[in-house]
């Protein structure tokens, strides 16, 4: 039978901004501590017939996030594993829950899926606190996170899921790498990546050409364990994300994609440059004393 498709809307106070993810997982209903405690034999059973989850945070995107997800639904269709959508509202402003719970996330056609969750912010706190709240709530062996505007196609998820095969624990797509197809990019984002890039290369992850493509995929237990170490809740979560995992010896796999740029990009080229530099160095500091035999919950 079918799976009759569900919208779950999940509205709950947030911990200050200022504490450790670890919080979330305190916060967060029993059935969305997956990664985070001992599982329900149940809860077991449907996280390990999960294949695939898809987390995409949204923020004010009433105009895109619909055909988004039909395009995300279409492919996940004709997939032969089963795979569940989580949409994250950050708080907006616009129409963007309301239109995400008047989509069937999941149709008739799509059999034995997980029913489609909407977990909303209170208030708008951040991309990274986004992602963060959906990779705990995840249940499928592997999380990818994609950008709500599909800038990389969610086909694209097949250049990177062989990776893990290989013993990857996380694998990005970037738009550096050798055979990545990116479209040209307007001149000040091009300056303003370039710039960062350089930052990059110095103070966190030397060698990793592409931090910032909003295209990234985790085994489950390494994704519960980069969201509960967590503490930047903003653009640069990418960049402490690959900084943990360096830290903790992860092996990380950088894979070109396609990309193509898409108007209406919340990233400010001023505001958040200097944003991302300042949430480097404290990356940097937040993590110094991390190592690989550390657990999550002693850091």
């Amino acid at each position: 039978m079918a799976a009759a498709a569900a919208s779950t809307a999940i509205t709950e106070p947030l911990p200050k901004v200022r504490t450790s993810p670890l919080a979330l997982v305190r916060d967060l209903p029993a059935s969305a501590r997956d990664g985070a405690g001992d599982h329900a034999t149940s809860a077991e059973a449907l996280a390990e017939s999960i294949y695939l989850s898809v987390v995409i945070p949204a923020y004010n995107e009433q105009e895109r996030i619909a055909d988004s997800l039909y395009k995300v639904k279409a492919y996940l269709s004709a997939q032969p594993y089963r795979s569940e959508i989580i949409v994250v509202d950050d708080g907006s402003a616009d129409l963007t829950t309301e239109v995400v719970k008047t989509i069937d996330i999941y149709g008739k056609e799509i059999h034995e899926q997980a029913p489609g969750e909407l977990m909303e912010n209170i208030k708008n706190v951040g991309k990274g606190f986004s992602i963060a709240r959906g990779m705990l709530r995840a249940r499928g062996q592997i999380v990818l996170f994609t950008d709500a505007d599909l800038s990389t196609p969610i086909e694209e998820i097949e250049r990177l899921l062989p990776h893990f095969s290989a013993g990857h624990a996380v694998v990005i797509g970037s738009r550096k790498a050798p055979d990545a197809v990116v479209a040209p990019k307007p001149l000040l984002r091009r300056l303003m990546s370039k710039t960062l890039n350089v930052f990059v290369q110095l103070l966190t992850v030397p060698g990793i050409q592409d931090t910032q493509c909003g295209f990234k995929a985790y085994r489950r237990d390494t994704a519960h364990r980069l969201a509960i170490l967590q503490r930047i809740y903003g653009f640069a979560f990418d960049m402490e994300h690959l900084y943990i995992a360096r830290r903790l010896g992860l092996p990380i796999k950088e894979v070109g994609v396609r990309w193509t740029h898409c108007e209406g990009s919340k990233v400010h080229p001023i505001r958040d440059s200097y944003r991302m530099f300042r949430d480097m160095l404290k990356i940097r500091f937040y993590h110094r004393k991390l190592r690989p035999a550390q657990r999550p919950d002693d850091a």
